[in-house]
């Protein structure tokens, strides 16, 4: 059995701890597990205080279990390993992560991911607001790795991304792709308002945006391509576990290049009639 970790619903409170990580729990004892530290709103804890902890640091994935939604951070700055969570999670799940693998059986919060810089963050539920993004007052948000969502996010997916690839089932809120540095989102569901806003480079790839969606103003058709990245990527994500819709590889995009205002390198990628 895996080193598990089974939430005992100890608190409301707000708890992280910097150990909620794969390499910050491999190669460990239950005991040992039990008294790495932890936070309680501003308190001192262990997790042995709020888990209950059983298995084995060396027998495959570490497990998460429970309502985790009073967590955060879980797996924040993560830089090798494999995390499973069964359970919805608070904010920053991954974020920062570096390497490794998260796979969340839920729903996240806010900042899932944000400045994410490797590895692969899978989430089979939904996510809240800044999925990827960049933190307040930073320049750069997600700079490589591989989100996958399988279901509705929130506003701000993406922004000011710099590298790497997220891809969602559902419906996005406002500003998706806002301030793209580089790097793709492919989205399959519904976008709100302002999707691409900002972009200087990068891609916006959406296969069902919506009856209402037009791009911004400040992006200008540039013709109807197929291109062989896309089939590529689209592949991979159905190698992944992911939902791709069958057919997509050989279907072609309508292109418009943007945002104008900062210079038309990005570009918005909608499916094609037919």
């Amino acid at each position: 059995m895996p080193l598990t970790l089974r939430w005992l619903d100890a608190t409301t409170l707000p708890v992280a701890s910097d150990a909620l990580r794969a390499d910050g729990l491999a190669g460990i004892s239950p005991v040992e597990a039990a008294s790495l530290p932890a936070r309680i709103g501003n308190q001192p804890s262990t997790l042995g205080d709020l888990f209950r902890i059983e298995g084995d640091a060396s027998d495959g994935p570490h497990r998460l279990e429970g309502d985790l939604r009073h967590v955060r951070g879980i797996g924040s700055g993560m830089s090798s390993g494999s995390l499973i969570i069964e359970g919805d999670v608070g904010p920053s799940l991954g974020a920062a992560m570096t390497g490794g693998s998260i796979t969340l059986i839920g729903s996240a919060s806010t900042w899932a991911g944000a400045e994410m810089r490797g590895g692969y963050l899978h989430i089979r539920g939904s996510t809240g607001d800044s999925l990827g993004a960049a933190e307040p007052g930073s320049r750069r948000g997600m700079r490589d790795g591989m989100i996958l969502v399988e279901g509705s996010v929130g506003s701000e997916v993406g922004l000011a991304m710099r590298r790497g690839l997220i891809a969602v089932t559902g419906q996005s809120g406002p500003g998706l792709g806002r301030g793209m540095i580089a790097g793709t989102i492919l989205s399959l569901g519904p976008v709100g308002r302002l999707a691409g806003s900002g972009m200087k480079r990068g891609t916006l790839a959406l296969i069902d945006p919506g009856p209402d969606f037009e791009p911004l103003a400040t992006f200008a058709a540039s013709g109807q391509y197929r291109f062989p990245f896309l089939a590529v990527y689209l592949r991979t994500l159905r190698d992944q576990g992911f939902p791709i819709p069958p057919g997509l590889e050989s279907r072609a995009f309508d292109r418009y290049n943007g945002d104008l205002l900062e210079g038309g390198q990005g570009e918005i990628l909608t499916l094609a009639a037919g």
